[in-house]
């Protein structure tokens, strides 16, 4: 029996609830778990806590010897939250940005990353460690202004060099794509200059920055990835109904009454901002944006309305998932890196595109 749309988003719901539960039920001092009263204990009083200082109650007060008493478990719980929410955040942002571009260029393997914003990223993160070294890790801040600015000015470049490249052409997303191609490579080798020319402890330093080794989850990261996430996907979300046309001809949709041509660009930039904040905040986890599309499409169909939460909740929730599976395996100071995790489980996803002959976007 075929399971309704309706059905299948329950059990979405229901797998990120568990999911979610669990991954605060993780420790991050020791190996292990905290027993799931425990894990909800802690996350009532870090609630209780925070709603008494917003609102400039005492009770924070009276809680100290109670957080106290709790010492490892409670750091281990909302740190856990914290992490989690972040991490859930960027899935959802990964996974619709790939479904954007895969449905602009009407190709399953379309990377968001193609317009040269991960290149961005990337020169922020050599400009960063080059400039303050080793002290790097401790400039989240400093760190985010240089990313998204690099990602910002490489996307800027790359539109402002298509549109001088096509001349007196109707500006194209395929004109975007050659030069973001080209530009990628020249700049990437400028960077790979610096980068090769490394001592061993700044490369350590680039390769644990760049993996997100180590997750912020300070006030400034959150306020920063809430933003990017408002300002990308609540637009986005109002397109939702008109993102069909993207499928269809321009003569075919200019009949329609849809400028798809504006939905097209307008839609790139918002999924370049997107794969942005999932890059930074959460480290080498692009793949995510390539295999969850894939699935989303095979449970959810090919409507772009359905397709937007399919893509949101499961992008969340299979990322929640590699960060899980991430914390249990031993890697040096900090952990496994969960861009390795995503590649890994990212292998068999591509081997059912190749052998679905690559149609699924339809």
């Amino acid at each position: 029996m075929q399971i309704g749309y309706k059905r299948k988003m329950q059990f979405l719901i229901l797998g990120i609830v568990v999911i979610f539960f669990f991954s605060m039920t993780v420790k991050t001092t020791v190996p292990g778990f905290n027993t799931p009263a425990e894990a909800m204990r802690n996350l009532y009083t870090w609630i209780e806590l925070n709603l008494a200082r917003l609102f400039h109650q005492p009770i924070w007060l009276d809680r100290f010897d109670v957080i106290m008493a709790l010492g490892g478990s409670y750091q281990d719980t909302v740190s856990r939250f914290l992490i989690s929410v972040i991490t859930f955040a960027c899935g959802m942002l990964l996974a619709l940005s790939g479904n954007i571009f895969q449905s602009v260029f009407r190709n399953p393997i379309a990377a968001p990353a193609m317009l040269g914003v991960g290149t961005g990223v990337h020169i922020g993160i050599v400009v960063l460690v080059l400039t303050y070294e080793t002290a790097a890790y401790g400039m989240p801040g400093t760190k985010y202004a240089y990313c998204y600015l690099f990602a910002l000015i490489m996307l800027g470049a790359v539109m402002l060099i298509a549109k001088l490249s096509s001349g007196k052409r109707k500006f194209s997303v395929f004109d975007l794509l050659i030069v973001a191609s080209i530009f990628s490579s020249v700049v990437g080798a400028v960077t790979s200059f610096f980068t090769y020319g490394m001592d061993n402890d700044l490369a350590l330093v680039m390769q644990d920055i760049s993996n997100a080794i180590i997750v912020n989850t300070d006030s400034l990261s959150l306020g920063i990835l809430g933003i990017v996430t408002l300002i990308s996907v609540l637009p986005f979300f109002l397109l939702r109904f008109s993102f069909n046309a993207v499928c269809f001809d321009n003569e075919e949709s200019s009949s329609m009454g849809v400028n798809t041509r504006f939905i097209k660009f307008f839609s790139l930039v918002l999924g370049s901002l997107m794969v942005v904040a999932g890059m930074v905040h959460s480290g080498s986890v692009g793949m995510i944006s390539l295999m969850v599309p894939f699935i989303s499409r095979s449970l959810f169909g090919a409507e772009s309305r359905n397709l937007f939460w399919g893509n949101l909740l499961l992008g969340g929730l299979v990322l929640l998932i590699c960060r899980d599976i991430a914390a249990f395996i031993p890697y040096g100071n900090h952990g496994f890196p969960i861009g390795g995790i995503v590649q890994f489980l990212s292998m068999p996803i591509f081997i059912l595109i190749l052998i679905s002959g690559r149609r699924t976007w339809e």
